[in-house]
């Protein structure tokens, strides 16, 4: 599976050789199983240097840069490896830049050592130095002074593993400020029937769903909150029902949610709900009514009113979707769409404590 063109929740740097296939693996499969892009190239280990200033591949370094969260695992392999210390020092250029979150995790190593370069720290640096530049030494040396003033994540041994890895996913959960999927639709038409089923099935497979189960009144405007969801999300499914034309906000929704499709390459997947896509697309039956007292109340001209018929028009030009009709069982539809997003999730994963307060210096 590639790894190119993708962004990354979380980027996951190997701690070294020993913990490949323990902690840093079982860290890895639990952020993956809880939806959680995580960037951790298992194929890097051994790589020559791509440059004489870094080992960082040029899809590494992207992931980097695009991460919400960088997680570093300190172990006793971490410092004899060139590429680790070259991504500590690139995760922290990137903290200073992008303000990206970056948690370190000592993993049976005291966080003192990193910090002061002592024991196996000291062993590898004083081997490093015949080796490299002094300003790569400098970086390298600097970069694990500083990470240790950051709040992270000591694991001595005597604990269960799984209950550590289970603090740090949820911490993960709870710093991504974002959803998998963002649900419009109008709450009179389906919100106890087709919409509100499928939440509950989405939910079930763990993904994050923003699904805002109240109304507003006549002509109150999108909230911000409403706005943030749609822009955070990686997929909005549009519920057309007979009644989604006349909601303003759903309309306003909509809107939103065709220009992040085309400003950040969003999918969009519609379900007509006992509705025609023709007669959405065009504006024709209860759609057409709908744009026609509009166009009384705000004018012909009216800029909202062009958004929101150039909102339904671009539904044309997306071949996902669903047609589902009185009679036609609504969990059928409600698997496809489920397995269609598992299947999607999966193509993306790559096989490729409470926190802490920072260390005091010693």
């Amino acid at each position: 599976m590639s790894n190119e063109h993708q962004n990354y929740d979380v980027f996951l740097s190997l701690g070294g050789h020993d913990t490949r296939y323990t902690f840093t693996g079982n860290l890895f499969k639990a952020l993956c199983s809880k939806r959680i892009k995580t960037f951790f190239r298992e194929d890097e280990y051994h790589l020559k240097s791509h440059t004489n200033d870094t080992q960082i591949s040029p899809s590494a370094l992207k992931a980097i840069q695009e991460s919400k969260i960088s997680i570093i695992v300190f172990s006793q392999d971490h410092a004899s490896s060139p590429r680790c210390l070259d991504e500590l020092v690139t995760i922290l250029e990137s903290k200073m830049m992008n303000n990206q979150l970056v948690w370190p995790i000592f993993y049976e190593v005291e966080p003192s050592d990193v910090r002061n370069q002592r024991g196996i720290y000291e062993k590898a640096m004083y081997e490093f130095e015949d080796r490299y530049s002094n300003e790569r030494m400098k970086k390298w040396r600097k970069a694990l002074f500083e990470v240790c003033n950051l709040s992270g994540w000591f694991y001595r041994g005597y604990e269960y593993e799984y209950k550590f890895i289970g603090m740090i996913v949820e911490s993960a959960l709870q710093s991504l400020p974002r959803y998998d999927v963002f649900l419009s639709f109008c709450g009179e038409d389906t919100r106890y029937t087709l919409t509100g089923f499928l939440y509950n099935a989405l939910r079930r497979e763990g993904f994050k769903i923003f699904m805002d189960d109240e109304e507003l009144e006549g002509g109150n405007q999108i909230s911000q909150t409403l706005m943030g969801a749609i822009e955070t999300s990686r997929i909005s499914i549009v519920v057309f029902s007979e009644n989604y034309g006349y909601s303003p906000w759903c309309l306003d929704e909509l809107a939103k949610i065709i220009e992040c499709m085309k400003t950040k390459n969003q999918m969009v997947w519609p379900i007509f709900y006992n509705v025609e896509k023709l007669d959405v697309c065009n504006q024709t039956k209860s759609y057409g009514e709908a744009m026609t007292a509009y166009e009384k109340r705000f004018g012909k001209d009216s800029e909202k009113v062009q958004k929101w018929r150039s909102a339904l028009s671009e539904i044309t030009n997306l071949e996902e979707g669903e047609h589902l009709s009185e009679n036609e069982y609504q969990h059928e539809c409600i698997e496809r769409i489920v397995e269609r997003l598992i299947n999607i999730e999966d193509g993306k994963k790559h096989i490729g404590s409470p926190l802490l307060a920072p260390m005091n210096n010693e």
